[in-house]
């Protein structure tokens, strides 16, 4: 698993997330701030694993874009979200292979989810 795709709608959060990914060896294929720029990327790519907010610019939050995307192709997400509301956790637990990270991100749990989700998808 190396390709990964960014959709985080603070524009400054997601070039931290870029970098330290790329430190750690991962190609990101891009970012988006909404999921209309993510359907954009995800028409001409598919990555390896999507890292998304739940809460985007747009008419979709991050949990929709996921069901309708997994509804197609049940592609790998690590969702990053300060909420802690149960609906949402409860929502991102029924969704095939995604986990969650509450924000402020720490960069070892990034990394060591990173780590897991590689040895379960070689």
């Amino acid at each position: 698993m190396s390709k990964i795709l960014i959709i985080e709608d603070e524009t400054i959060i997601s070039f931290g997330y870029r970098l330290q990914l790329e430190r750690m060896g991962f190609d990101v294929i891009g970012t988006a701030r909404s999921s209309a720029e993510a359907e954009e990327i995800l028409a001409r790519e598919r990555p390896d694993l999507i890292i998304m907010d739940i809460y985007l610019k747009g008419e979709k939050n991050g949990l929709e874009l996921a069901q309708e995307l997994h509804a197609n192709d049940p592609i790998p997400i690590i969702f990053l979200t300060a909420s802690t509301k149960p609906e949402i956790i409860e929502a991102i637990h029924r969704l095939k292979d995604c986990q969650y990270l509450a924000k402020p991100i720490n960069s070892d749990s990034l990394e060591d989810m990173l780590q897991r989700f590689a040895r379960q998808h070689q």
